[in-house]
Protein backbone atom coordinates (compact mmCIF):
# COMPACT_ATOMS: atom_id res chain seq x y z
CA UNK A 1 0.00 0.00 0.00
CA UNK A 2 2.76 2.68 0.85
CA UNK A 3 4.29 1.79 -2.86
CA UNK A 4 0.99 3.08 -4.25
CA UNK A 5 0.90 6.12 -1.56
CA UNK A 6 4.21 6.70 -2.64
CA UNK A 7 3.71 6.47 -7.07
CA UNK A 8 1.02 8.80 -6.51
CA UNK A 9 2.80 11.20 -4.69
CA UNK A 10 5.26 11.25 -7.41
CA UNK A 11 2.58 11.58 -9.58
CA UNK A 12 1.09 14.48 -8.44
CA UNK A 13 3.83 15.95 -6.67
CA UNK A 14 6.67 15.92 -8.98
CA UNK A 15 5.58 19.05 -11.58
CA UNK A 16 4.11 21.12 -9.04
CA UNK A 17 7.45 20.71 -7.15
CA UNK A 18 9.36 22.07 -10.55
CA UNK A 19 7.09 24.59 -11.19
CA UNK A 20 6.44 25.58 -7.94
CA UNK A 21 9.32 25.94 -6.04
CA UNK A 22 11.79 25.88 -8.97
CA UNK A 23 13.25 22.20 -7.88
CA UNK A 24 15.23 20.42 -10.51
CA UNK A 25 13.65 16.88 -11.43
CA UNK A 26 16.23 15.35 -9.37
CA UNK A 27 15.92 17.42 -6.37
CA UNK A 28 11.74 16.58 -6.64
CA UNK A 29 12.43 13.27 -6.27
CA UNK A 30 14.86 13.74 -3.26
CA UNK A 31 12.65 15.68 -1.87
CA UNK A 32 9.27 13.13 -2.35
CA UNK A 33 11.49 10.35 -0.91
CA UNK A 34 12.50 12.22 1.97
CA UNK A 35 9.21 13.34 2.73
CA UNK A 36 7.62 9.89 2.30
CA UNK A 37 10.75 8.93 4.59
CA UNK A 38 9.62 11.82 7.20
CA UNK A 39 6.27 10.14 7.11
CA UNK A 40 7.45 6.42 7.93
CA UNK A 41 9.75 6.87 10.16
CA UNK A 42 7.20 8.72 12.52
CA UNK A 43 4.43 6.68 12.07
CA UNK A 44 7.14 3.64 12.26
CA UNK A 45 8.20 5.20 15.55
CA UNK A 46 4.84 4.39 17.76
CA UNK A 47 5.82 8.12 19.00
CA UNK A 48 2.82 7.43 21.94
CA UNK A 49 -0.04 8.03 19.59
CA UNK A 50 -3.11 5.59 19.75
CA UNK A 51 -5.02 4.16 16.96
CA UNK A 52 -7.96 6.66 17.95
CA UNK A 53 -5.37 9.57 16.90
CA UNK A 54 -3.87 7.50 13.68
CA UNK A 55 -7.70 6.99 12.19
CA UNK A 56 -8.92 10.38 13.46
CA UNK A 57 -5.69 11.67 11.53
CA UNK A 58 -6.17 9.71 7.91
CA UNK A 59 -9.95 9.96 8.15
CA UNK A 60 -12.55 12.77 6.36
CA UNK A 61 -13.54 13.50 10.10
CA UNK A 62 -12.16 16.57 11.76
CA UNK A 63 -8.76 16.53 13.45
CA UNK A 64 -8.36 15.74 17.13
CA UNK A 65 -6.09 17.95 19.08
CA UNK A 66 -3.84 14.54 19.09
CA UNK A 67 -4.15 14.12 15.21
CA UNK A 68 -2.58 17.67 14.73
CA UNK A 69 0.25 16.94 17.14
CA UNK A 70 1.45 13.65 14.91
CA UNK A 71 0.61 16.16 11.58
CA UNK A 72 3.40 18.77 13.65
CA UNK A 73 5.85 15.49 14.08
CA UNK A 74 5.07 14.09 10.51
CA UNK A 75 6.13 17.42 9.36
CA UNK A 76 9.03 18.24 11.57
CA UNK A 77 10.03 14.65 10.34
CA UNK A 78 9.64 15.99 6.71
CA UNK A 79 11.06 19.43 7.05
CA UNK A 80 14.15 17.85 8.63
CA UNK A 81 14.95 15.07 6.25
CA UNK A 82 14.32 17.54 3.24
CA UNK A 83 17.52 19.58 4.28
CA UNK A 84 19.47 16.34 5.19
CA UNK A 85 18.34 14.27 2.66
CA UNK A 86 17.74 16.25 -0.14
CA UNK A 87 20.19 18.77 0.21
CA UNK A 88 17.40 21.92 0.46
CA UNK A 89 17.99 24.82 2.17
CA UNK A 90 15.92 25.58 5.20
CA UNK A 91 13.87 27.78 3.17
CA UNK A 92 13.09 25.68 0.43
CA UNK A 93 11.99 22.78 2.68
CA UNK A 94 9.78 24.65 4.34
CA UNK A 95 7.82 25.46 1.34
CA UNK A 96 8.23 21.91 -0.21
CA UNK A 97 7.05 20.67 3.40
CA UNK A 98 3.86 22.46 3.00
CA UNK A 99 3.26 21.61 -0.37
CA UNK A 100 3.94 17.66 0.36
CA UNK A 101 2.33 17.26 3.85
CA UNK A 102 -1.20 17.81 2.80
CA UNK A 103 -0.79 16.07 -0.44
CA UNK A 104 0.75 12.91 1.43
CA UNK A 105 -1.87 13.29 3.93
CA UNK A 106 -4.99 12.99 1.78
CA UNK A 107 -3.08 10.21 -0.18
CA UNK A 108 -3.01 8.33 3.01
CA UNK A 109 -6.43 9.52 4.00
CA UNK A 110 -7.66 7.84 0.70
CA UNK A 111 -6.21 4.29 0.87
CA UNK A 112 -6.81 4.56 4.54
CA UNK A 113 -10.28 6.37 4.69
CA UNK A 114 -10.53 6.42 8.78
CA UNK A 115 -10.40 2.15 8.76
CA UNK A 116 -8.28 0.74 11.10
CA UNK A 117 -7.92 -2.48 9.30
CA UNK A 118 -6.49 -0.70 6.07
CA UNK A 119 -4.45 1.49 8.56
CA UNK A 120 -2.78 -1.55 10.03
CA UNK A 121 -1.74 -2.65 6.65
CA UNK A 122 -0.33 0.10 5.62
CA UNK A 123 1.79 0.11 9.11
CA UNK A 124 2.46 -3.11 8.43
CA UNK A 125 4.03 -1.72 5.15
CA UNK A 126 6.39 1.15 7.07
CA UNK A 127 8.05 -1.46 9.68
CA UNK A 128 6.88 -4.89 10.66
CA UNK A 129 7.24 -5.16 14.46
CA UNK A 130 6.83 -1.46 15.12
CA UNK A 131 5.25 0.18 18.15
CA UNK A 132 2.63 1.55 16.43
CA UNK A 133 1.86 -1.60 14.09
CA UNK A 134 1.97 -3.90 17.23
CA UNK A 135 -0.58 -1.31 18.75
CA UNK A 136 -2.61 -2.02 15.33
CA UNK A 137 -2.16 -5.46 15.14
CA UNK A 138 -3.67 -5.44 19.18
CA UNK A 139 -6.52 -2.80 18.44
CA UNK A 140 -7.87 -5.06 15.35
CA UNK A 141 -7.35 -8.20 17.61
CA UNK A 142 -9.39 -6.73 20.44
CA UNK A 143 -11.92 -5.63 17.72
CA UNK A 144 -12.68 -9.03 16.34
CA UNK A 145 -12.63 -10.72 19.48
Amino acid sequence: MFDNILSSLTEQALPKLMKEHGLSPDQAKASINAAASGLQSTLSSGGGFDMATLTNLFSSATNTAGSNSLLEKIGSAMQGNLTTQAGLSAEQAGGVKNTLLPMITDLVTKHVGGNAGALQGLLGDLGQGSGIADLAKSAIGRFFN
